[in-house]
């Protein structure tokens, strides 16, 4: 009996700590479903803060604004280049108005100094020695040529000016259908030739083209003309050729007929040549060597 009543006693023990842990258990699923209720309750409705997808007149006016702000930024661009264009304009005068007048004969300092410039700015001189020779001469004749001014072939305050405000040529080979690295342009309207390579001037040169007149020399008769178009170099000679119309010193052929780009000591300021492009003897030495005129070479001959 007495173990008997220590079971029950035990029992009653062991269903009194398992009635509570099965309420708590059976409850918790309704407090957690209560609180998912409350907190979904309490939350926004689905979409209600997604972005707006703006309508054609908020785009329209978006745009707008976004025109006049790169149009206001572009004028402001413009006006701030034309600003520094002026300053550099006369900066360019005032060193211009400080230099001397040189013409062929001078020497010293002031004409190495318009040599090294010269050469800086693209304008082929032979070297820079401090001697105001025909290549200077030629040199100084091809900026004025480039920028408009009186081909007299002295170094002008006009000259000086061009030189200190940085002024380079610039080719148009869209004028040809040439896809070659390296092109000789002949630009007949302002009587320079220009080496290009990747559509960017290295060197610029005093020439003189066709005269555009009708002629009968040494017992030839013909039309002096310079064509147009674009060739390719087929012969040369490398000495002194002396032909019927006179010396060619030497000549590289680019189109048959006998036009040809070569050395003379004469190249006045304007065209006199029976059709050739004539080119002073030093700037034709130097494009038979670095400046890489041969047989193949593009030249593009335009107006």
């Amino acid at each position: 009996m007495v173990k008997f009543g220590k079971f029950l006693l035990a029992c009653s023990v062991a269903l009194s700590l398992l009635v509570p842990t099965a309420v708590s258990a059976t409850a918790s699923p309704v407090v957690s479903a209560a609180t998912t209720s409350a907190s979904n309750s309490d939350s926004p409705a689905a979409g209600e803060n997604a972005p707006k997808t703006p309508t054609k007149a908020q785009k329209a006016k978006q745009k707008a604004k976004k025109k006049a702000a790169a149009k206001k930024a572009k004028k402001k661009a413009a006006k701030l280049a034309a600003k520094q264009a002026k300053a550099a304009e006369k900066k360019a005068r005032a060193k211009a108005k400080a230099k001397p007048e040189l013409s062929s004969g001078s020497s010293g300092k002031q004409v190495a100094t318009l040599q090294k410039l010269l050469r800086k700015r693209g304008f082929w001189v032979s070297k820079a020695d401090g001697k105001y020779g025909h290549s200077t001469q030629q040199a100084v004749m091809a900026v004025q040529k480039a920028t408009g001014r009186a081909r007299t072939g002295r170094a002008t305050q006009g000259v000086w000016y061009e030189l200190y405000l940085g002024t380079r040529v610039e080719t148009d080979i869209s004028k040809s259908k040439s896809k070659d690295k390296r092109v000789f342009e002949v630009d007949l309207s302002r009587q320079i030739l220009n080496v290009v390579k990747d559509g960017k001037v290295l060197w610029t040169f005093n020439i003189s083209t066709g005269s555009n007149r009708n002629y009968f020399d040494n017992g030839v008769r013909g039309y002096a003309h310079t064509p147009t178009g674009t060739f390719k170099v087929f012969l040369k000679r490398d000495y002194m050729h002396v032909a019927k119309l006179g010396p060619m010193y030497r000549p590289q052929y680019f189109r048959s007929g006998g036009w040809a780009i070569h050395g003379s000591p004469n190249i006045p300021a304007y065209p006199a040549s029976h059709g050739c492009v004539r080119i002073a003897n030093a700037a034709m030495d130097y494009l038979w060597g670095k400046g890489k005129l041969g047989i193949g070479s593009t030249v593009v001959v335009h107006k």
